[in-house]
């Protein structure tokens, strides 16, 4: 049978409140990509609901971003190191769990080898599961609880690996899967790759990708120099 409440809550009081929030502009916890987010409180009860905002195409890509998301917590549901995801209300609005973390460019991480040990399990029980982030050079999308415990948010453009033939699809989720282990490294050497471990050199493989990015950053870094000093 269906259930009509929501961690709890009665679907269509959550509904109002969601509504009312879009509308009103408040409760607003952040804004993002996929739209914004909003943070429900009540009787100490602290959930996430990610809504899609603006008009036509660019409403229905993060339409899509969000149905994605849901997809993929379905999949790593009880993983330890991801929120818990309630349900996608209406297809258009994510119900998660609200994890009392910071991300870590803000946090305090009280032991750097134990929570650089924990998020790399967490990235590789991710894989193992079938999915690969591909946005964790993002540092918001990374949260230190207490000081020492990793959670992975925001899979909006995460990739789900099919079991059947789909030879783009497993490209992609390889290419996603080096992002995710290459971010690893830089966060847990804060891009000084120089001070590598060697044990840790097997995570990080620098992809075409990346190659291509930072060149084109460092050209528009020197182009831009050159003309302020002319």
């Amino acid at each position: 049978m269906k259930s009509d409440r929501i961690a709890g809550v009665p679907e269509n009081e959550m509904l109002e409140w969601i509504q009312s929030s879009v509308a009103e502009n408040s409760n607003i916890l952040s804004h993002g990509y996929q739209g914004k987010t909003f943070l429900f409180h009540r009787d100490g009860l602290r959930l996430v609901i990610k809504a899609p905002m603006g008009r036509g195409v660019a409403w229905l890509i993060r339409r899509w971003m969000l149905a994605n998301e849901h997809r993929v917590y379905q999949v790593l549901a009880g993983l330890r190191g991801i929120p818990r995801c309630y349900g996608f209300l209406q297809k258009r609005y994510l119900v998660l769990e609200h994890v009392e973390g910071l991300a870590i460019r803000h946090a305090q991480i009280e032991d750097a080898e134990f929570f650089f040990h924990a998020l790399l399990q967490v990235i590789q029980r991710m894989h193992a599961a079938g999915v690969a982030h591909g946005d964790l050079k993002k540092k918001d999308n990374t949260l230190v609880v207490q000081g020492k415990h990793p959670y992975l948010v925001d899979f909006g453009v995460a990739i789900i690996r099919k079991q059947r033939l789909a030879p783009l699809n497993h490209y992609l989720f390889r290419l996603f899967r080096k992002f995710d282990t290459n971010a690893w490294a830089k966060l847990k050497y804060n891009r000084r790759m120089e001070n590598m471990a060697p044990e840790d050199r097997v995570y990080y493989q620098r992809t075409f990708v990346e190659y291509a990015a930072s060149w084109i950053k460092e050209s528009y870094c020197k182009t831009r120099m050159f003309l302020i000093g002319r």
